[in-house]
C-alpha cells in the first residue's frame, strides 16, 4: 500500500476525472449517490460517485489544500468544492438554503492574521472560470458570491462590519486554499455551496425550526443533482 492509498483510502489509479470534495459527508449523501463503500484513509476518505470521486477532506484549508496537491499526480482534471457557507446578511435573494458558486474568495486562513491584523491587505483568488461558468449556468438559482475564508468563527462576528465594507457575501472555511492549491496545481477548482447560516442573525450555533432544515435539505438534495449533472 503506497503512501496516496493510506491517505486517501483508495489507489490513484481509482480517482476519476472529475472531483468533489466536501469537508463533512453526511451518510444521507452518501444513500442519495447509492454510495455503499466509504473507504477511509488515515486523513481523507474516498469513493466512486456516478461520473466523479467523492473525497471527504476534513473541515479547514489545510487539509483542502493538500488533498489537492496530492490529487495533481493522478488522472484528476477538474475539483469541485461542495458544502455549506455563512451568509453575512439576507440580501438580493439570498438567505438560508440558497445555492451559491464564489467569483472570487479572499483568503483569512490565518487565525493569528484575523486577531492581530484583521485590515491586512487581502489575497484574493480566483475559481477556474470555464467550470464557474458551468456551474452558474447549470441553473437560475445558484447566484455568484464573493466568499471570504475565515479561520475563527468567533473573529468572523467581531468584524462583520470590516467585511460588509469589502461587499463580501458568504463565509467558509476551505475555498480560498482550495483555489490557490488548482492554480498552483494546474487542476480546474469551482466551488457550490448552500448557505446553512446567518451571521448574527440566524447563527449556526441557534437551534433552527423544522421549516429551515427542510429548506437546507432540499437545497443539498439539489446541490446534488446539479453536480451529478455536470460532472
Amino acid at each position: 500500500m503506497d503512501k496516496f492509498e493510506i491517505l486517501f483510502g483508495i489507489k490513484k489509479s481509482c480517482i476519476k476525472e472529475n472531483c468533489v470534495l466536501m469537508p463533512f459527508v453526511a451518510k444521507y449523501i452518501l444513500k442519495n449517490l447509492n454510495i455503499t463503500d466509504f473507504k477511509k484513509g488515515k486523513i481523507y476518505s474516498s469513493a466512486d460517485a456516478p461520473g466523479f470521486t467523492i473525497i471527504q477532506t476534513g473541515i479547514g484549508p489545510g487539509f483542502t489544500g493538500d488533498a489537492v496537491l496530492f490529487l495533481k499526480d493522478t488522472a484528476c482534471k477538474n475539483i469541485i468544492l461542495f458544502g455549506s457557507c455563512g451568509l453575512l446578511e439576507e440580501k438580493d435573494r439570498l438567505s438560508v438554503g440558497s445555492l451559491v458558486s464564489p467569483s472570487k474568495c479572499y483568503s483569512h486562513e490565518s487565525f493569528s492574521s484575523m486577531l492581530l491584523n484583521p485590515c491586512a491587505e487581502d489575497k484574493i483568488f480566483y475559481p477556474d472560470k470555464t467550470l464557474f461558468e458551468k456551474i452558474i449556468k447549470q441553473n437560475i438559482e445558484i447566484k455568484n458570491v464573493a466568499c471570504a475564508t475565515v479561520s475563527s468563527l468567533k473573529l468572523e462576528e467581531e468584524n462583520i462590519n470590516l467585511f460588509r465594507n469589502k461587499n463580501i457575501d458568504v463565509f467558509d472555511m476551505e475555498c480560498s486554499a482550495l483555489f490557490s492549491a488548482g492554480n498552483h496545481a494546474g487542476i480546474k477548482t469551482a466551488a457550490l455551496f448552500y448557505i446553512s447560516d446567518i451571521i448574527n442573525d440566524k447563527p449556526f450555533y441557534m437551534n433552527m425550526d423544522n421549516d429551515l432544515k427542510l429548506k437546507i435539505s432540499g437545497s443539498i438534495n439539489k446541490a446534488i443533482a446539479i453536480l451529478t449533472e455536470i460532472l
